[in-house]
């Protein structure tokens, strides 16, 4: 921890000070007790980490969490100072009795409360799980920042999002796009990752901002920035002939679809171009969008004939084991509906459109492929139509 409380209750700061207070501190044999707990602690302090700091023992201490390291313990510290140069009221790590919590900084601005968590070591889901509930039942809002030691960057716009970092992703409002966000003390830059759309089980593509810590404002976190519709099915485009042109090494889930094809008569080269296409509310499924968007389109369009019509919860029912519950995503203020998200992009492709809130009528045929050459020339036909028709309703 980088603060304690004095003999007389006075809070102190390790990191703030200097080499010859601190050593004055130690020559005085000074005592200082945890905040939290109010056990006594010991100073930690040397050439080669932040001054913090640390428990004699861990018993009884509801905010140990163990030890935190000095990569952040030197990034908590530079966040909030870089808040109080803001003039932001913010506390670094003070204790919250009422939820037996402790965030790294607590902030309190127009009476609203948040919590800036600082995260750079791989922690349970559960642990994750319980300080946001913690949060909720004490009306504060949580952000968490990782740091950039937890970041993969594959390229200059994919990623790899295991489970542990999907439960990150923040969205605001249902006009925010999702994101991420990820700070390294080190370099001083801060990352913010938005408008992630998931492109397998653990890889993601997003729009990336990279900025010094002193180039920005704590307001950052908030501004929106999105993909154009060109910028996204460009990336997507890859994606989708990536996806056709794969060596076939499956196994597990990937696997299992593989063979649910062949009982249904049909192979990956063949499948129509309108599955796998992107929604940013991926997050919300169990399988990757090949597995479910597929198995809608088999079983439920394909089938069904011209003039026919199909409602959303048909879909939603037909599909209810692979949807995820939004718990599973609890930074997610106003999760969208990946079905109805794909749905509507088979409106924009006039597949079919959309009758009622609740229902949508089938227009036109679903085409499957004969061979490999047509599905990848069919996947770059659809790839341009759904860019041209999306920007036009985003300009409408």
């Amino acid at each position: 921890m980088l603060q304690a409380k004095s003999l007389n209750g006075k809070i102190v700061t390790l990191a703030t000070m200097t080499s010859v207070d601190i050593a004055e501190l130690k020559k005085q044999q000074a005592s200082f007790f945890c905040p939290a707990c109010n056990q006594q602690v010991i100073m930690k302090a040397g050439t080669r980490m932040i001054a913090h700091f640390a428990h004699r023992s861990t018993v009884n201490c509801p905010s140990y969490e163990g030890g935190e390291g000095g990569y952040h313990a030197k990034g908590k510290l530079l966040l909030y100072q870089w808040l109080v140069y803001q003039n932001i009221n913010v506390q670094l790590e003070a204790y919250i009795p009422s939820i037996d919590q402790r965030p790294d900084l607590l902030l309190t601005i127009n009476k609203k409360r948040i919590a800036i968590e600082y995260q750079c070591a791989r922690i349970s889901i559960e642990q994750v799980t319980q300080r946001n509930k913690g949060y909720r039942r004490a009306n504060i809002t949580p952000i968490w920042i990782l740091g950039e030691n937890r970041l993969n960057r594959q390229t200059n716009n994919h990623i790899k999002i295991d489970q542990f970092t999907r439960q990150f992703i923040h969205q605001f409002s249902t006009t925010s796009p999702p994101a991420l966000y990820y700070f390294c003390p080190q370099t001083l830059q801060f990352i913010t990752i938005q408008d992630i759309h998931l492109t397998q089980a653990s890889q993601a593509i997003g729009k990336f901002d990279i900025k010094s810590l002193n180039q920005i404002h704590l307001l950052h976190l908030f501004k929106q920035q999105r993909f154009t519709a060109f910028e996204l099915y460009q990336l997507w485009k890859s994606e989708k002939r990536k996806f056709r042109l794969k060596p076939l090494h499956p196994y597990g889930k990937e696997l299992s679809w593989h063979q649910w094809l062949y009982g249904k008569g049909t192979h990956l080269e063949y499948l129509p171009s309108i599955v796998h296409l992107p929604v940013s509310s991926q997050y919300l499924m169990k399988t990757s969008t090949w597995d479910w968007q597929s198995r809608l389109v088999i079983d439920l369009l394909a089938p069904l004939p011209i003039g026919g019509q199909i409602s959303i919860k048909s879909c939603e029912s037909f599909l209810r084991k692979q949807i995820l519950s939004t718990h599973h995503v609890p930074l997610i203020h106003a999760p969208e509906n990946p079905i109805i998200e794909y749905l509507r992009l088979l409106a924009n492709l006039n597949i079919i459109k959309q009758e009622s809130p609740h229902s949508f009528t089938k227009i036109n045929p679903i085409k499957f492929h004969k061979n490999i050459e047509e599905a990848l020339k069919a996947d770059e036909e659809m790839i341009s139509l759904l860019t041209v028709n999306t920007s036009d309703k985003m300009q409408a």
